[in-house]
């Protein structure tokens, strides 16, 4: 919060109030802020219990008293424009903001894909050195992952070429693509942070209210609670000790050990819950236009769940911010290789959040994705992408703005699969100019699926059909992690994911992240003094390849030992972790005895 102390003869006095209950205005409200259009706009702060709060605006005055502390002020914007000055007075004290605009502005929430920097997507100098929109503002809200968390203040920023590369990518596209069309300021501000589950981003009370999301609470209360008083402290330190002495290796040297692993407890920042508490709240309830949301990442091991947590956590965000239901725009998952998880279910959750939650829209990403990284450095589409459904259904704009969409199959004669597809624009494409489309699949009624070749028909119907199954009843089209897309209509919008089957998910009944597996081990314990931790000479001559052998992180984690087992030992050390020498030795001869 900011708090104001004008000229020395009132020194005194101020401390006399900010020890009452002193004036401030919330963080968020500074020089360069865009304030919503054609809205009663809220602004509040603290004051002293009693006291008057005056807000001036182009000749309007808004007055307020502050009522246990709190002070909140609604005042009537008109048509966009700007620069103009806002100001904020309590008894003796005033502050004023100056170049603000009034346009329209939306939030752009979610974890490491919208937390994505401008800085980091591809040709990203060139982007850079054009990036210089007086009219689009983005704020950054600080990453303050506990209550007491220390972070330093923040300000709305203009996008130049100096402060674009911390704008949130994809938000900077879809701002620059809202700004072209429309041809008002555009206010982002920018919540997410990489890594985390949507439960972050929702309070105890919601995640309480269903037995499908108690399980979240329960589980992290149960680690919480077991620390004994200080230790997680302790361990804490540590953890940021060892990440310190990691974030010194080499690009190489990463590569033979495992980022040290935050322990959960009160101040990770991935905990359930948390940042709902010290991020979003902060922000709430800053009058938008909107909202624009990519995450899902971290809740595929829970697809089946999503379909309840993302609509509760979406309307929770509606609740907090008093706008009814207001847009709330999101990206469906794009394509990523992994076995551990299921990314096709979470799309399935998202497309039927979609659906199913009032005036939410869904801009499709499959082919946006890198098979190989989770983090994909091209971020233009998908912000196109995320303006022009903007554009079409919150703007009202007579465009094209999503892909095909099925509707209906029909069997026919020959054993193929006829479907048909809305938003097919001005019609269906086979974008790289193949004979068929990929990634469908058909089954009959045993529900064995098997790739099936389809074929366009005409300009919203596709053919499909497998040699393997001769009387099909299901369809699937890129019912799987990653694969190739090249179904699109040609507006260059591509289609979306969908089965027709309701067999059951693999997520079904999965509450809470599943631990990581590690096998069946036999538990040896090795005391003693430096020559019992030391790396050794085995291990600095031992060259081969190991298996099965795992050792403690210092948050009590198992982690695999990794090869070649001199340079992982060499390293352990020097993140200060026991090394494997004399131990190794032990546990090899204790392997080859089994196996005998």
């Amino acid at each position: 919060m900011k708090r104001i102390l004008f000229s020395l003869f009132l020194f005194l006095a101020s401390i006399v109030v900010f020890a009452d209950g002193g004036f401030t205005v919330a963080d968020v409200f500074t020089d360069h802020m865009v304030l919503q259009r054609n809205a009663n706009v809220k602004i509040w702060g603290e004051a002293a219990d009693g006291s008057q709060v005056e807000v001036l605006f182009e000749g309007h005055s808004r007055k307020s008293k502050a009522v246990d502390g709190k002070w909140m002020v609604t005042l009537r914007t008109g048509e966009a424009g700007g620069p103009y000055k806002l100001e904020v007075i309590n008894g003796n004290n005033k502050v004023s903001f100056r170049d603000v605009f009034v346009g329209d502005v939306w939030l752009a929430g979610g974890q490491s894909n919208m937390e994505f920097a401008l800085r980091r997507v591809k040709d990203a100098k060139a982007e850079i050195d054009l990036a210089d929109y007086p009219q689009i503002r983005y704020y950054k809200v600080p990453r303050k992952y506990y209550p007491e968390h220390e972070v330093p203040e923040t300000s709305w920023k203009t996008c130049t070429p100096e402060t674009a590369p911390e704008f949130a990518a994809v938000a900077y596209y879809f701002a620059k693509n809202l700004h072209k069309d429309l041809n008002i300021p555009i206010g982002i501000i920018q919540l997410p942070v990489g890594g985390t589950t949507v439960e972050a981003w929702t309070s105890r009370k919601l995640l309480l209210s269903d037995k499908d999301f108690r399980p979240i609470i329960e589980r992290y209360d149960s680690i919480a609670d077991a620390y004994q008083s200080g230790e997680y402290e302790k361990i804490y330190d540590r953890y940021i000790k060892s990440l310190a002495e990691y974030n010194k290796l080499s690009a190489e040297k990463k590569q033979y050990i495992g980022k040290p692993t935050e322990p959960m407890g009160k101040w990770n920042f991935r905990r359930p819950v948390g940042l709902s508490e010290t991020m979003l709240n902060v922000v709430s309830p800053y009058t938008l236009k909107g909202f624009i949301f990519y995450q899902g990442e971290s809740n595929t091991a829970r697809g089946a769940q999503y379909r309840k947590l993302f609509p509760a956590m979406i309307k929770e965000w509606r609740a907090s911010w008093g706008q009814g239901d207001i847009p709330f725009l999101f990206v469906q998952l794009p394509r990523f290789e992994t076995k551990t998880r299921y990314w096709n279910e979470l799309r399935e959750a998202q497309y039927l959040t979609s659906l199913h939650v009032k005036n939410t829209g869904m801009a499709v990403a499959f082919d946006q994705g890198n098979p190989k990284d989770i983090h994909p450095i091209v971020k233009d589409t998908v912000g196109w992408r995320l303006a022009q459904m903007a554009l079409g259904k919150v703007y009202g704009k007579k465009i094209v703005y999503q892909g095909p969409e099925f509707r209906k199959k029909t069997k026919t004669r020959d054993g193929s699969l006829l479907l048909e597809f809305a938003n097919a624009g001005t019609g269906i494409i086979v974008k790289d100019g193949s004979s068929s489309l990929s990634g469908f699949m058909v089954a009959g009624k045993d529900g064995q699926f098997y790739p099936a070749e389809a074929v366009i028909v005409d300009n919203n119907r596709v053919r499909v059909k497998s040699n393997q199954v001769n009387d099909p009843v299901d369809v699937r089209y890129l019912w799987v992690n990653s694969g190739y897309m090249n179904f699109f209509n040609k507006e260059g919008f591509p289609a979306l994911p969908f089965r027709t089957d309701k067999y059951r998910l693999e997520t079904e009944g999965v509450c809470v992240n599943p631990e990581p597996m590690i096998p069946q081990l036999d538990l040896f314990l090795f005391i003693g003094q430096s020559n019992m931790a030391g790396r050794g000479y085995i291990t600095d001559n031992y060259k081969g390849s190991i298996k099965d052998v795992y050792l403690l992180t210092p948050n009590g984690d198992m982690e695999p030992a990794r090869n070649p087992l001199n340079k992982y030992s060499t390293i352990r050390k020097q993140i200060d972790l026991q090394g494997v020498g004399p131990a190794y030795s032990f546990c090899k001869g204790h392997c080859r005895q089994n196996e005998a």
